[in-house]
């Protein structure tokens, strides 16, 4: 088996997940140069193939018919007494079902708009594109202005029992000891003044 050099080369084969990737060299592997549009597969078969999920196999299955690599030619169904595969043919290959001629439709294929390597930003409608700036100084504001790195904000030393709540007034740091309502002695910023 092997996989034509412009199909590979085509941006619809570009844009495929790993997992439609490996599901189109499974489908490429039941085809046996007399079954296209027979080629039966399901959703389970394939996740049990790929080691994935049942839902990420139907995806990457929905994703091979939306670019084009395969057509599904009957559904899949399960009753009592006999279950059916969904039955496909590569669009890259005469349909032995049908007689029709290929149609490498994924060759046609084009995205409508570009997917970052990511994927869409949940909450999105669809993938987003952003400017990248370079940083100068009238874009871009220092993290953490002088004000917010004083001594005064560090924690006040004192007891270390007990509950204890930190009041900030002014610049400096007053610590409230709960369990006995006091002031601890005029303590600010860590250091004892007099009163």
């Amino acid at each position: 088996m092997s996989l034509p050099h412009y199909m590979l080369l085509s941006p619809a084969w570009r844009s495929l997940s790993p997992v439609a990737r490996s599901i189109l060299i499974e489908l490429a592997a039941i085809y046996n140069c007399s079954n296209n549009g027979r080629l039966a597969l399901s959703a389970r078969d394939a996740a049990e193939r790929m080691r994935c999920s049942k839902n990420t196999a139907a995806r990457a299955f929905f994703e091979l018919i939306q670019k084009g690599f395969a057509d599904l030619c009957s559904r899949g169904h399960f009753d009592r007494k006999t279950p059916h595969a969904a039955e496909y043919r590569l669009t890259m290959h005469r349909c032995d079902r049908t007689g029709e001629r290929s149609s490498k439709r994924f060759m046609s294929w084009r995205p409508d708009q570009p997917e970052s390597v990511a994927g869409t930003a949940r909450g999105t409608a669809g993938a987003t594109t952003e400017t990248v700036t370079r940083r100068t100084k009238e874009n871009c504001r220092d993290l953490s202005p002088t004000r917010d790195r004083c001594s005064h904000l560090e924690a006040a030393n004192g007891v270390t029992t007990g509950t204890h709540i930190i009041y900030q007034r002014g610049c400096g740091v007053e610590e409230v000891e709960q369990h006995s309502g006091a002031v601890a002695g005029g303590q600010v910023g860590g250091h004892r003044h007099a009163s």
